[in-house]
């Protein structure tokens, strides 16, 4: 045996204590283990790969959504951004101040009627134009002794299914024992007033107000949200006596009257500050029939301190 055959003859033995053998080929390769032996016994096991977490999904990734907040912001647009906001200066109905005079609870209601005619007359086409339905409202002409259908005895209501009512005594007793052009002024923007009411509801404001106010808590807020509901109802009275202002007319005596009137009727003197005082009931007012347009009367954006 020379030293290369020893040599093999070593490796040989070697190998074989350990329980496989390795051929070893002339040229010097090795080939794979043979008659007694594997090959994973000379390859090591390999680490496993981490598995990674999850990816997030996109909803879980998303902050949860407060469904109060969102409601009200849906609300604070229609308030706030309504479209009726944006259909320009209201044209005028071209109808003069009814004639009849309130001096009986017929008369009253002639007056009411075509009042209400020539308002349905201007303001269909807005109302139209800033994409909502119109309806024409119900009159309900009630007297001291008839129960309205609002179920109220002021001197003039709203009921939010449609209906306009207002109180014939009240007007007959202005006109025979006060002013008479002041009973006029009066009868003049309570409808139109009550009419503004109208339109609020046909274009979604007072809903949205009226949810506003359901999660409003405290005494002043619910106080403060209706205050710009009312003063906007009299801003937009204000709008159609403006546009109107040429026909009606609004000039001379009577408009002083009625600049009068507007400036003496304020919450001030009730039992409650829900209406506006008589300070801002005069801004609003003029407001909206210095501008003769609806845009004016956005009173949801205005300062607390502008709707006192």
């Amino acid at each position: 045996m020379n030293a290369r055959a020893g040599l093999v003859t070593a490796v040989v033995v070697v190998l074989a204590a350990v329980g496989f053998v390795v051929v070893r080929q002339a040229g010097g390769s090795d080939d794979v283990p043979t008659a007694g032996g594997t090959l994973a016994a000379l390859t090591p096991t390999p680490t496993p790969t981490p598995t990674p977490p999850p990816t997030p999904s996109k909803a879980s990734a998303t902050r949860t959504v407060d469904p109060v907040a969102q409601l009200l912001a849906a609300k604070q647009r229609v308030v706030a951004q309504n479209p009726l906001y944006r259909v320009g200066r209201l044209p005028a109905s071209r109808c003069k101040e009814p004639s009849v005079r309130p001096t009986s609870v017929a008369n009253v209601r002639r007056y009411y009627t075509e009042y209400i005619r020539c308002l349905d007359k201007v303001w269909k086409p807005v109302i139209e134009k800033a994409g909502f339905t119109f309806l024409p409202p119900r009159l309900d002409v009630f007297t001291g002794k008839t129960r309205t259908l609002c179920d109220v005895q002021d001197s003039a209501a709203y009921c939010g299914s449609g209906t306009i009512s207002m109180n014939a005594t009240f007007d007959i007793d202005n006109y025979r024992r006060y002013n008479k052009l002041w009973a006029r002024t009066t009868m003049a923007h309570l409808v139109a007033h009550e009419y503004g009411h109208h339109i609020q509801h046909l274009i979604g404001i007072s809903d949205a107000s009226a949810t506003r106010t359901s999660y409003l808590k405290g005494v002043d807020a619910p106080l403060l949200e209706s205050r710009r509901i009312e003063l906007q109802a009299s801003c937009l009275s204000g709008v159609y006596l403006g546009a109107d202002r040429n026909y009606f007319p609004v000039a001379g005596s009577w408009r002083q009257r009625w600049l009068w009137t507007i400036s003496h009727r304020g919450d001030e003197w009730g039992t409650q500050r829900d209406h506006g005082s008589s300070k801002s009931h005069s801004r609003w007012t003029r407001r909206g029939f210095d501008t003769g347009t609806p845009a004016a009367c956005n009173t949801f954006t205005a300062s607390a301190a502008s709707v006192a």
